[in-house]
């Protein structure tokens, strides 16, 4: 008896699984007044794009080691240290974020043979 018992309990686990994924899915069905069954697209819940985040921070480095290469170390600090001095807020939130750092250094040398 507790055999049939355990079963049961497994067939109810393993339904249940397979409802919560079922719910999970792109697709919401429901029966119409009329009896058909109406599948329809569920509308996901949107994120934090982390690839395009990712991908634009790369580009971002990328961009700075262009820069860095085509004009040099010491006129990339130059210019960077001539805009720091601006009175805008923006301006010199643009400065410190374009300042030259590790990545963008280390990146120099595999931009510099096609600038």
């Amino acid at each position: 008896m507790s055999e049939q018992i355990y079963d049961f309990h497994e067939r109810v686990h393993r339904i249940n699984r397979k409802r919560a994924k079922a719910n999970r899915s792109m697709r919401s069905t429901f029966v119409d007044s009329d009896g058909y069954v109406i599948v329809r697209a569920k509308s996901r819940a949107r994120g934090l794009p982390f690839l395009g985040l990712f991908l634009l921070t790369m580009g971002f480095f990328a961009l700075k080691s262009v820069m860095i290469a085509q004009l040099g170390q010491e006129a990339y600090d130059l210019r960077i240290q001539e805009v720091v001095g601006a009175e805008s807020l923006l301006t010199q939130t643009a400065a410190w974020a374009l300042q030259a750092d590790g990545l963008s250094l280390a990146l120099v040398p595999y931009v510099t043979p096609y600038v």
